[in-house]
């Protein structure tokens, strides 16, 4: 880490010499901060809206076809590429399941279309933790990880999720833009938050092979003016045509000219010259625009301290029953949301019932009617058994996938509803605490509040089709041909449904218990967050109670402490925020 930015964070932790536990809190927050940026590793994320060719692009800079690429939306989970004594891939699992390795190049690709693309594994079934790349590649060599990301923009919110969360473990970017069509307003949308927390961003503008000189100029000028004047993007704003196709196909043949005409050597350049020489200089970028959240959660609950220690100790005491008197109306405030995720498990749980329904008219149906194509003329038993078994594994296998799909994508849409409301309900202790001690609070936006300790884990089971151990009794051989082929043909059906509805209650229960887990595991952490932010509130105050209650001398002793504090924490963050635009210009 940069001894400058080692010096400022310091600065933060030594503001505090006695924390109280919400401090201690988000001081360990920051060490742990601190930590990654200690590993010296430049995280350089490739960001942008589903199909605009991220993953294409990175296939070029590392010169070999290793990420999957597609006409749908591909990359589901975020991917880590590193350098490496040798190319490998290694795929972990939530839960005990060990991890994957994949260490032939060959195989390579297909491994991560299966664990890491939206086709293969949709809304992450597969229940993969991270996927983790290293290549051989003197680009890389620098200390630099990309990333690769999910699209956003896409009709997966889940997607969209997953490349926001992304955000925080990036230093730098490179969003990519394409002419088809020109920027959009999800874009637009994304890039706020973007520069809110990444300090270095370039822009690919992919594709320019569709496009002709005149074009491609017209193209990027749009895109600059865009950006600059009706977005008002604050950052430096430098775009690098480029085709990501082109370029990597031209290293794949060898093709020096159509490498050169691609645009990415040009690009390649910039980011290796620029990330070399300013690694230093984003990491400490990229530590400020961290600490800014943190510092002002520090400084609240400073002034709220020093607050609580200057006021008469009887309306000290009136005001903190009044704010126990208000945890009864955000406790009202949190059985409304569980009441609303309750009305929404039900609803759910419903759904999944008319779905099974369903399921079990669509298959019923479909099934009666082979059994009575493959048993209109004369049919081996045995074979007949094989061919019903491999349609029912096809017909639950894919209905298994698709249910599971529809219920996450479902859910997950319910619960952005949901956070936006436990942000809004976090925000009102704080605001509550603010508004009685007369302090001002700077409240952090609902979305970076609440999030779920851990998405939903969901576990699919396998069908399980059998239809061999059910064969005809021996009574049946000694029946005449006609009403034995009937007996055969009423137990075949028989059978069959059975098997469905053995099927179709693993279906049942696997999303049933995977919808009550996640709705649990939400309210647990709401729960959890809550209570922390009233226990870290409550307590503030109860200790200022307590060092009133001291001699005079060790009261005024910590009054200095917390105006000391809040001195050095205010002068911090004045420097934060009056720095951050020169910081991103400087870049």
């Amino acid at each position: 880490m940069p001894s400058s930015l080692d010096t400022f964070l310091a600065r933060v932790a030594s503001s505090i010499l006695d924390p109280t536990p919400g401090q201690q809190e988000i001081l360990e927050r920051l060490n742990r901060f601190r930590a990654r940026l200690d590993e010296g590793l430049l995280r350089v994320a490739v960001l942008g809206q589903f199909k605009r060719g991220k993953s294409t692009l990175l296939n070029a800079l590392l010169g070999v076809p290793l990420l999957p690429t597609g006409i749908t939306p591909v990359t589901a989970i975020p991917t880590f590429i590193k350098a490496g004594p040798k190319t490998s891939a290694r795929i972990a699992f939530k839960g005990d399941k060990e991890p994957l390795i994949a260490s032939a190049i060959t195989e390579i690709p297909g491994v991560l279309e299966r664990y890491i693309s939206e086709t293969e594994n949709p809304c992450n079934r597969l229940n993969v933790e991270n996927v983790e790349i290293e290549v051989r590649s003197e680009f890389l060599d620098q200390g630099v990880v990309f990333i690769d990301t999910p699209g956003v923009g896409s009709t997966l919110l889940h997607n969209t999720k997953a490349a926001e969360s992304v955000l925080a473990e990036c230093d730098a970017a490179v969003f990519v833009i394409s002419a088809d069509p020109p920027i959009t307003e999800v874009e637009v949308d994304y890039l706020v938050k973007v520069q809110e927390l990444i300090p270095k961003l370039f822009f690919a503008l992919n594709k320019i092979d569709l496009l002709d000189s005149r074009d491609r100029s017209l193209a990027e000028r749009f895109l600059t003016d865009a950006l600059k004047n009706q977005y008002h993007l604050t950052q430096p704003i430098r775009i690098f045509c480029v085709s990501a196709k082109q370029a990597l196909r031209a290293r794949q043949e060898g093709d020096a000219q159509a490498l050169k005409a691609s645009g990415l050597l040009h690009l390649e350049r910039v980011l290796a010259g620029e990330l070399s020489r300013e690694k230093h200089a984003i990491a400490f970028a990229t530590g400020r625009l961290r600490s800014i959240s943190l510092v002002r959660e520090l400084l609240f609950q400073s002034e709220l301290e020093q607050k609580a220690l200057l006021m008469p100790l009887e309306e000290l005491k009136g005001k903190t029953l009044t704010f126990e008197l208000s945890v009864a109306r955000f406790e009202t405030e949190r059985q409304s949301l569980s009441d609303v995720l309750s009305i929404d498990r039900k609803r759910l749980l419903e759904r999944l019932e008319a779905e099974t329904g369903r399921l079990w008219k669509e298959v019923q149906k479909e099934m009666r009617q082979r059994v009575g194509e493959i048993t209109t003329g004369p049919f081996d038993e045995k074979e007949t058994r094989d061919r019903l078994a491999t349609a029912l594994s096809q017909f639950f296998e894919k209905a298994l996938h698709q249910s599971i799909e529809q219920f996450r994508a479902i859910l997950s849409e319910r619960l952005v509803v949901h956070q936006e409301r436990a942000g809004s309900l976090i925000n009102l202790v704080r605001q509550t605490a603010a508004d009685l001690m007369e302090i001002r609070v700077t409240l952090p936006w609902t979305g970076e509040i609440f999030e779920a300790k851990r998405e939903p884990y969901w576990t699919a089971p396998g069908p399980s089709i059998s239809l061999l151990d059910m064969s005809a009794g021996a009574v049946a051989r000694f029946m005449p041909r006609s009403i034995r082929e009937k007996w055969l043909r009423d137990q075949l059906t028989a059978d069959v449904e059975k098997a469905v509805l053995r099927n179709l209650a693993n279906i049942d229960w696997a999303i049933r218990q995977n919808l009550e887990d996640a709705f649990r595991r939400y309210e647990f952490s709401l729960s959890e967050q809550l209570g922390s932010i009233l226990q870290a509130t409550r307590k503030a105050m109860q200790m200022a109670i307590e060092r009133r209650c001291m001699k005079v001398e060790e009261t005024e002793k910590h009054v200095r402490e917390s105006a000391r504090s809040i001195a050095a924490l205010s002068a911090i963050l004045s420097e934060l925020e009056a720095a951050r635009f020169d910081l991103l210009q400087s870049l």
